[in-house]
């Protein structure tokens, strides 16, 4: 018997060590992590994104826009105010005017890899500091205003009232937001990138400063005799099912039909490649196919309103 035990003791050191810096780092985690009330039945979780008092929660998850509140680690209850909401992301902003806070540290884009460790950290309800443990299955990039983002899935279980709160990884640097409205029921993490720009445009304007071009666009694909103008391999294309009156796209020329095929000499082949370029008061060269010819288009996107 003492045998077996000597030969499992390391193990047994190893696990208790694993569970004390986990502890460990939901209890640095509980400093930033803060409830989230808005006077409905629910509440939620969010997190300290500065020591200015700027909160990121979730917009699905504040039913009201006034009488906001946070209650801290500490069990204290604090008023915060609205300064915006992003639909898109399913992102809101408050502002709280407590002093002292100390914001969530960000991990760095480089470090947050698929198949880490993670926790996500909840404060919903009156059950107090909840963790969960999973990993990081994958990580998609995406770009915004020209800028490289990504959305993190994980394992690690999301219950009612978690969204909004940081998946935290090893180091106790948070690496997103998590939100599981987003992911359509998946365990969803918003990268730090996509939050700091989301809050970095809610505070400066009070709402997200898209492009916006005015033409709505399905993926098609584009005939042999067609391919050949582009004296490139490419076998889709950007088809233009509407274009609105009076939009950037009408105002350059675009027409109904013109298939897009590029912007500023990059292949364009989707919805997504085609937002990336969607930068708002910037001119682009839209490439198209009309009547089988080639046809270039300046553009200047505006501001969606």
């Amino acid at each position: 018997m003492t045998d077996d035990f000597e030969s499992i003791s390391p193990v047994l050191s190893t696990l208790s060590a694993l569970s004390n810096d986990l502890a460990a780092l939901v209890q640095g985690a509980s400093g930033y992590t803060v409830r989230v009330e808005d006077g409905s039945r629910l509440s939620g979780t969010g997190v300290i994104w500065s020591a200015a008092g700027i909160v990121v929660t979730t917009s699905h998850g504040l039913e009201r826009d006034e009488d906001l509140t946070i209650e801290l680690a500490d069990g204290t209850a604090h008023k915060a105010i609205l300064i915006g909401r992003d639909p898109e992301s399913d992102i809101a902003v408050l502002k709280t005017d407590v002093e002292g806070l100390a914001a969530a540290p960000k991990a760095l884009p480089e470090a947050v890899k698929v198949g880490s460790l993670v926790v996500a950290v909840g404060r919903p309800g009156k059950l107090g500091l909840q963790a969960t443990l999973g990993l990081i299955n994958s990580r998609y990039e995406v770009e915004t205003n020209g800028k490289a983002e990504y959305i993190l899935n994980t394992d690690a279980v999301l219950y009612p009232g978690f969204s909004g709160g940081p998946l935290v990884g090893a180091d106790g640097n948070i690496v997103g937001i998590v939100n599981r409205w987003f992911g359509r029921g998946s365990a969803v993490a918003l990268g730090v990138p996509v939050v700091d720009e989301v809050v970095a445009s809610l505070e400066g304007y009070g709402r997200i400063r898209r492009g916006y071009l005015g033409i709505r666009t399905q993926v098609a694909p584009l005939p042999e005799a067609l391919r050949a103008t582009l004296e490139r391999e490419q076998s889709h294309g950007l088809l233009i099912v509407q274009v609105e009156p009076g939009s950037p796209a009408d105002i350059a020329g675009l027409l109904l039909g013109d298939a897009i095929v590029g912007i500023d000499s990059t292949p364009l082949i989707d919805v997504d490649s085609l937002r990336a370029h969607l930068l708002a008061g910037k001119t682009i060269t839209i490439h198209t196919l009309r009547g089988g010819e080639r046809r270039d288009f300046e553009v200047t996107i505006a501001v969606q309103r």
